[in-house]
């Protein structure tokens, strides 16, 4: 009922979205949907047109330039609210020219139905893109690319876009084939991947009414619906293999299967319970994040491992059950032919419970030497970074930095509340803000700025309080170039002045964002001398953003993340009725995920050429590998623990090891394969999670659950269990 009957699940791709709306990014771009756009909301797209081979541009191709700008303004395919380049303004050569005369921008505002139809963009910038095209071809020595906001807006809401699908289809195809290869057995690689497919149809709808009832409460991106593809596959598997592979057991000892399933669920029930709840818990806590995207990665995980859950203790038993030894077909479930990779996991086993230090000092040192990819790592705000390099937002990019300086491309956005229409326009407010114009421009990194009463920049002729007034007030077609320029720094209904601050740095780089708490302190210092109330000032745009989005992102990653491992210590401890074990349990995931993220950024760095990682990295591979690895750790233990009721613990470890080796393997495999999938999606950020959850996984299966931690249990021996006591029946 809920799969055809589930509206679809919108997804948003504005960053503002995601910010805490105690940010102050966050209020100017409110300030900007409610006021600033009553109509339709204006996209900035930035034309970049640069020479081949450098040199100043000639006759004809100024010519082509120009010819270019009537044809946009003259198209009605596409919504253009206005371009503005230097043959409609020559005042503004200095804004819309490099120096070297070989670079060019337009700036070309493209007009949406409203705040929210961000999905149109793409459509209406590759309209853009195709006439600039078409009307440039014609020339050799011209590079012309449609970039800035609007174009970086049209190549992530496109590649977004395509993620859902792509990466599900990754994903079967993935796992249906590792099944394949490592059970020898159609029906176990098809029927996992039928019930996981149901669960994830059922989970994205119920996602969608909760999305359509809620509104603001849960804002979902392609990022949060791609992972959450990605663990509810590789988690359902591992659910399905932890009780497959134990129903596989019990039936080579027992010829009822109704018997076996019994044995199989009180015997890994209990184990996979607690795996899930691990998930949901994790996930739960996600939503004390004040990062929106964090924040709804709870609930959409959560939903669809609980879902997951009731199938695995419901659904995957009643399957198996019926289907019996056919579960298995064509392999012969018989004793003494059982699984050869047993044989491995006893060798092992014999070898760490022989020599549990020597054991533990070797893995402990390779996975120490693995941190030395910590030094000198640093992360990456930059949206660019995230797409690839043949994007044409990343192009035009290049172009403007290497003929304008980088802030060009996303000035700072400074917007000042007056509160009531036509307010702007008033005398004693046009002095106030030409005083906040000079204030704006003596803070530290800004090279140029722009505002209603300066708006072709502080040192123009063109400008201050009196004259704007002037220009206002004139019916001379000569002044209308200069008051339509005036205009765009307002609000329609003239009760906001906006003023553009052009960095010295990458507006989207570190150095960047690190002027924006510099800029907004110079505000709270001097702006009191402007004769504005500060509390109507806000330091907005896509700098400011990212700034905002970095400052969140550090206080979730020292608030949340401890909060996740301590649910899992707990859990833990009463999954185990344990003090010790939970906390060498939870040391050697920390120790494994410092690990991974020191191998996972030396590889970044010296095979895939990308020398920083991307911001979300740490949270994420944090969260994922604590939730997903104790998986394996809850397997593992709650073995021992069985078996250590009638063995002793050497014994139990042993047992244990051999047994569940072979099925963490799988396992782990399974899903390091499904998080690879990841690796396929044109987006950084996603590819390096991809790669560091994969190689977390598998550091976790071969390493830490398969050496480390059978090598602390032996050498703790009775001490795992306390304050409780296990004392075997029959050693």
């Amino acid at each position: 009922m809920i799969i055809p009957f589930a509206p679809q699940l919108n997804q948003s791709t504005n960053q503002t979205d995601f910010l805490p709306e105690s940010a102050e990014s966050t209020k100017a771009a409110q300030l900007v949907e409610e006021r600033f756009s009553t109509v339709s909301t204006d996209i900035p797209s930035i034309i970049v047109a640069q020479t081949k081979n450098k040199q100043k541009f000639t006759d004809n191709e100024r010519q082509i330039l120009k010819k270019l700008e009537e044809k946009i303004k003259l198209s009605k395919d596409i919504p253009i609210k206005n371009i503005i380049s230097v043959f409609s303004l020559p005042e503004a050569k200095e804004e819309f020219e490099s120096p070297s005369e070989n670079t060019m921008t337009m700036i070309v505002n493209l007009s949406l139905g409203s705040f929210n139809d961000f999905e149109t963009i793409p459509d209406e910038v590759k309209k853009l893109r195709d006439l600039v095209s078409n009307e440039t071809k014609s020339n050799n020595n011209l590079t012309v690319l449609v970039g800035g906001p609007g174009g970086l807006f049209a190549d992530f809401i496109q590649v977004f876009q395509s993620i859902d699908r792509l990466l599900l289809i990754v994903t079967i195809v993935l796992v249906f084939t590792i099944l394949l290869i490592i059970y020898r057995s159609p029906i176990t690689a098809i029927l996992p991947l039928l019930i996981v497919a149901s669960i994830f149809l059922v989970a994205q709808g119920i996602i969608a009414f909760i999305d359509q009832e809620t509104g603001d409460f849960l804002k979902v991106n392609g990022q949060s619906t791609g992972i959450m593809t990605v663990v509810l596959f590789g988690s359902g598997t591992d659910y399905f293999l932890f009780i497959s592979s134990r129903f596989k057991e019990e039936l080579s000892n027992t010829k009822d299967k109704h018997e076996a399933m019994k044995k199989t669920m009180q015997g890994v029930g209990g184990a996979v319970t607690s795996a899930a709840l691990t998930i949901i818990v994790a996930s739960s806590i996600l939503l004390l994040c004040i990062l929106k995207s964090y924040q709804s990665l709870g609930p959409v995980i959560g939903i669809a491992i609980f879902l997951m859950l009731i199938a695995s203790i419901t659904l995957i038993p009643s399957m198996l059950c019926i289907l019996g030894r056919f579960s298995f077909w064509p392999v012969n479930l018989i004793p003494k032919n059982q699984n050869k990779n047993e044989g491995v996991y006893t060798k092992i086993a014999k070898l760490v419970i022989n020599k549990p230090l020597t054991t533990l000092i070797i893995t402990g040192s390779i996975l120490l030497a693995m941190f030395t990819g910590l030094i000198g790592a640093k992360p990456t705000f930059d949206q660019l970074a995230s797409l690839p390099n043949n994007a044409d937002s990343v192009k035009s990019f290049e172009l403007l930095r290497d003929g304008f300086n980088p802030g060009e491309l996303a000035p700072v956005e400074v917007y000042v509340d007056f509160k009531s229409p036509e307010a702007v326009f008033k005398k004693e407010n046009l002095e106030k803000i030409d005083i906040l114009t000079n204030i704006l421009a003596s803070s530290e990194g800004i090279i140029r700025i722009s505002s209603p009463t300066r708006p072709f920049g502080i040192d123009s002729p063109l400008g201050g309080a009196d004259k704007i007034i002037k220009y206002l007030s004139s019916n001379d077609p000569s002044s209308f170039n200069i008051k339509s320029k005036v205009n765009s720094y307002t609000s329609p209904d003239k009760s906001i002045s906006k003023f553009e601050l052009i960095l010295n740095e990458n507006p989207y780089d570190e150095k960047g964002m690190d002027l924006i708490p510099r800029i907004r302190n110079h505000i709270k210092n001097q702006g009191p001398n402007s004769g504005i109330d500060l509390s109507t000032i806000y330091v907005g745009g896509e700098t400011a953003v990212q700034y905002d989005t970095r400052e969140a992102i550090n206080r979730d990653q020292l608030i949340v993340l401890p909060i996740i491992l301590l649910a899992i210590g707990l859990i833990l401890m009463i999954l185990l009725r344990s003090l010790i074990a939970p906390i060498y349990l939870c040391a050697t995931i920390i120790f494994t995920y410092f690990s991974t993220i020191g191998i996972s950024l030396l590889v970044f760095k010296f095979i895939f050429n990308q020398p920083f990682y991307t911001s979300s990295l740490p949270f994420f591979l944090f969260v994922f590998l604590n939730a997903l690895g104790v998986d394996y750790n809850i397997y593992l233990m709650s073995r021992i623990r069985e078996e250590a009721k009638t063995k002793s613990i050497s014994k139990a470890t042993q047992i244990a090891v051999a047994k569940t080796g072979g099925v963490i393997t799988s396992a782990g495999i399974i899903l390091a394969g499904t998080f690879s999938a990841l690796m396929v999606l044109p987006l950084t950020d996603l590819f390096q999670l991809g790669f560091a959850v994969a190689i977390g996984v598998i550091i976790d299966t071969f390493i830490t659950r398969t050496l480390l931690v059978p090598a602390i249990v032996k050498l703790l021996g009775k001490y795992n269990w306390w304050p409780s006591k296990i004392i075997p029946s029959n050693k």
